[in-house]
């Protein structure tokens, strides 16, 4: 007995010894279950001095009296697997509170390999517990949290295999979703996808679109990365790198947002078309002036590229002047009204356009203004159009000018509405082009300077058989034209010219320098208006003339004998009772002669009315080529005639009569008559109180009738005693 005791305490002693100073907690059982040894750990773990714990079973400290049975089946097997598992334990510490611990046992056999008990090895676990319920806590709250995410959200470990991801994530790759578990790797997920055709490859194969996607995903630099679904819906992924070096990745769904901003880019891209299909600048400037957009013609008027407009201020590139008309225009703008004004500016492209500026406020969801969209059209056109037609209707209403000043004013003005140096109406006959008129700086082009019609643009003008036009021949057909080649004519513009529906000629404006403005429709309706005018205007002469000849002609035929192509008696009376009023009025001398062919009726009897014409028709003849300009001569009746000597006396009448009736023997000698024509005449001269002429005549008569009663081929001046009156 002493003997064994000595034994226990030997061995108490090297337990001691080998665990008591252990941070581990230690607890050794007999087969009985009785503890037998507990190191200081162990006293501090059960909260039980050991001398209150050698010698009692380990039942009082089981908070499940089921875990104490469960533990007794260690000592019926000692050599079972169990032995190496880790059990977790309620524990009731002696001070009646509890605590988690974890415990490993291990048998103790004799040398007979017969069970002597067991040694546990326990660790206070409770902290750990506690720490991994916050954990689970945690991870619940944060799975709770990730499902709440509308995203969808995945955690890659440094291996890229797959720590946690919420529902989201499995719903947008729904294909994908049954390899999506804890410990995959994110390209075998990939793969899985593809094997289902989740993805839009492209034009990729599905190995390339897998090293691209895998390379993308890798880098994990947080770059938005736009993927498209088999089934067209588009993801926006984010990926970045973890402390730990992982991937944390959230996928949204953009398809919403790709279609509205597809549609937005669609709306944007036809309004940018109608915009850069507008005729004018059209531009959004923010409350500072700078630009944010502008259209096509805009970027050509101020003479840049969009980029190079884009946040600058268009009004710095206008002169000084024209930049206060805009900065007044942006004020009163930005005051919340819409402005509209007429106004000039010089653009940088270097034309000068008469503009309607057009700026409206855009306003904001509060009301305030924070841009202006900004209008500018180009009316040079329509204002150069209303001015020239203004002008137009003054030069062909007035009758201040002629028809040849009329047409000289039209080519002037159209020299200034198409801002061309010449101006020329030809007129066309054949191949010959002749200038009737013409406008030029210096008037070198000259009326009656005759072209070849081929070597003109107008020959091709006539073969369109309408208006043609080009600012800059040398880009156009028109370089291949002769006119080019011998007159080097870079800008023309012409029109055909019918008078009353018949090709006259044209009428064209040109110059040898390039115009910096395009015609425009209206330029072409503009010349085939000078056109249509001037054709009117020149039948309407062409008429006039007509119609004057025959006035002249019906006025020739009313004073005209038939005959002799001499004056009638109407004319010829008409004519000598205005010389009597000049006389009267200037005193200016005058012989009025009566003239008679002797013994005519005797010619016309015998030899017949044809010889007698004949004789009459030489006498006027002859007569009317001795007379002055100034004189008068007409046929009376019959064979009787009247001429008027102007500023001549009776002396100077008798000379010209006597030589005048010697001419008319010689003039008037015909083969069929056996004697010479003679002639008789009586002349007179005005009296102070002749008031017609019929009293002149009488006198001059009387004179006739003593020339024939004293033997015919005489002249007889006027004498008191041959007075009809005073007889």
């Amino acid at each position: 007995m002493g003997q064994r005791a000595g034994m226990v305490e030997c061995i108490t002693l090297d337990l001691k010894q080998s665990f008591d100073e252990l941070n581990e907690c230690v607890l050794i059982t007999n087969s009985d279950r009785i503890i037998v040894f507990v190191n200081k750990a162990m006293e501090k773990l059960l909260h039980v001095a050991r001398k209150d714990l050698l010698g009692y079973t380990t039942a009082r400290f089981f908070a499940d009296s089921e875990q104490f049975e469960k533990m007794g089946e260690l000592y019926q097997t000692p050599s079972d697997q169990r032995h190496r598992q880790a059990y977790a334990l309620e524990l009731v510490l002696g001070d009646g509170t509890t605590t988690s611990a974890e415990v490993v046992s291990a048998p103790l056999f004799d040398s007979e390999h017969k069970l002597n008990g067991l040694l546990f090895f326990a660790r206070d676990v409770s902290e750990r517990k506690a720490l991994e319920e916050q954990i689970s806590d945690i991870a619940y709250t944060l799975e709770d949290a990730l499902d709440a995410i509308s995203e969808g959200f995945a955690i890659y470990d440094s291996d890229d295999r797959l720590v946690l991801c919420n529902d989201n994530y499995r719903e947008i790759y729904a294909h994908s979703a049954p390899a999506m578990f804890p410990g995959n790797s994110f390209e075998d997920i990939l793969r899985f996808g593809l094997s289902k055709n989740q993805y839009d490859t492209g034009n990729l194969n599905d190995e390339a679109w897998l090293a691209k996607r895998l390379e993308k995903h890798l880098a994990a630099e947080g770059e938005m990365i736009e993927q498209q679904l088999e089934d067209g819906r588009w993801l926006r992924i984010s990926e970045t790198r973890t402390k730990r070096g992982g991937i944390a990745g959230i996928r949204a769904d953009i398809t919403e947002l790709k279609d509205a901003r597809a549609q937005a880019e669609l709306a944007f891209k036809n309004l940018s078309l109608m915009a850069d299909n507008v005729s004018g600048s059209i531009s959004e400037v923010d409350t500072d002036g700078r630009c944010v957009f502008i259209n096509k013609t805009g970027c050509d008027w101020f003479n840049g590229t969009n980029d190079e407009l884009i946040g600058t201020r268009l009004r710095n590139r206008f002169p000084w002047k024209e930049r206060e008309i805009v900065r007044r225009i942006f004020e009163r703008a930005k005051e919340g009204k819409k402005v509209c004004e007429e106004a000039v500016f010089h653009f940088p492209d270097g034309v000068k356009r008469e503009c309607q500026f057009d700026c409206n406020p855009r306003f904001n969801e509060d009301g305030g203004v924070d841009g202006l969209v900004v209008m500018i059209s180009d009316i040079t056109d329509r204002k150069k159009t209303e001015r020239a037609l203004a002008e137009l209707y003054t030069i062909t209403s007035t009758r201040e000018l002629s028809h040849k000043e009329k047409i000289t004013e039209i080519l002037r003005l159209g020299c200034e509405h198409f801002d061309l140096e010449l101006g020329i109406i030809s007129h066309i006959v054949g191949d010959e082009y002749t200038i009737t008129q013409a406008h030029s700086p210096n008037d070198e082009l000259l009326p009656g300077t005759v072209f070849t019609l081929g070597d003109t643009y107008c020959a091709r003008t006539l073969e369109a058989d309408k208006p043609l036009a080009t600012v800059e021949a040398a880009n156009s057909e028109f370089a291949e034209h002769p006119c080019y080649e011998i007159f080097a004519l870079e800008s023309y513009i012409g029109a055909p010219l019918l008078v009353d529906g018949i090709v006259h000629g044209t009428i064209n404006f040109s110059s040898p320098k390039s115009r910096k403005r395009p015609f425009t429709s209206a330029d072409i309706q503009m010349v085939r208006q000078f056109a249509d005018w001037i054709g009117h205007e020149i039948a309407r002469q062409h008429d006039h003339q007509a119609l004057m000849d025959a006035k002249n002609d019906l006025e020739r035929v009313a004073s005209i004998d038939d005959l002799t192509q001499v004056l009638n008696r109407r004319a010829f009376l008409e004519r000598a009772n205005a010389e009597i009023h000049r006389h009267r009025r200037e005193k200016t001398p005058f012989t009025a002669v009566m003239m008679d062919i002797d013994r005519f009726k005797q010619i016309n009897d015998r030899h017949g009315h044809a010889i007698g014409d004949e004789v009459l028709r030489r006498f006027a003849n002859s007569v009317r080529g001795t007379l002055r300009v100034a004189d008068i001569f007409g046929r009376i009746g019959g064979e009787e005639f009247c001429m008027i000597l102007c500023n001549t006396n009776i002396d100077e009448a008798m000379s010209i009569c006597e030589r005048l009736r010697q001419k008319i023997s010689a003039d008037c000698h015909l083969d069929q008559l056996k004697r010479s024509v003679t002639c008789s005449m009586g002349l007179a001269t005005p009296a102070r109180e002749d008031v017609v002429f019929s009293t002149l005549m009488q006198r001059a008569d009387a004179a006739l009738y003593q020339a024939k009663a004293t033997g015919r081929d005489k002249c007889v001046p006027f004498s008191v005693a041959l007075d009809p009156v005073g007889s």
